[in-house]
């Protein structure tokens, strides 16, 4: 189920655009641990920007992540069955060490759907201000979903998929979020 656009992209991201100090950089935008410290740092200035509201926000971008990772790794994956490029033999995919292959399917990204659905969720609220912020979450979400490919676990257009997914729920998650807000009243 792979076309000549995913194969080629694919090929040329994880096996000639490779560098021995940009593997390790790419298995760390992989792991979803590392982000920790970030979070830790993003819901600090949630509370500092928005007080109460931060629970609220806390619980949608958690129905957001929800929407995005349950639709990938539960409907799509499953549904649609498409091998990961690191077990296709023909491909010589380059799998890096402490990066895992999967045996779920592989369209779409589950991280690039979660990531994304983060990144617009926060845009929309306007952390880091709107352009800075746009700036920041969108390279945020795409260094991961390229970070996938990158690692031999995703084709393209599965990280494109998954990204367009997060968007959509991370969208109406916040359009929840706002009409939440509006209905209880808190400025």
């Amino acid at each position: 189920m792979t076309n000549a656009f995913d194969t080629y992209f694919y090929q040329l991201i994880n096996q000639r655009l490779t560098a021995d100090w940009l593997d390790f950089l790419m298995v760390k935008a992989s792991d979803k641990y590392v982000w920790i410290p970030l979070y830790c740092v993003v819901i600090w200035h949630l509370i500092a920007k928005f007080g109460r509201k931060t629970l609220l926000i806390l619980l949608f971008v958690g129905i957001s992540l929800v929407i995005s990772d349950r639709f990938t790794s539960g409907v799509l994956k499953p549904g649609i069955g498409r091998v990961r490029p690191c077990h296709e033999a023909y491909l010589t995919p380059r799998i890096l060490p402490d990066v895992t292959c999967s045996d779920t399917g592989g369209m779409a990204s589950s991280h690039a759907a979660n990531h994304f659905a983060i990144a617009i969720f926060m845009i929309l609220l306007g952390l880091y201000g709107k352009k800075a912020g746009m700036v920041f979450w969108l390279s945020w979400a795409s260094l991961i979903c390229y970070s996938r490919v990158y690692c031999g676990v995703h084709y393209p257009t599965d990280v494109l998929v998954g990204g367009l997914i997060g968007v959509a729920a991370g969208g109406l998650c916040f359009y929840g979020y706002k009409k939440t807000v509006n209905k209880l009243k808190w400025e």
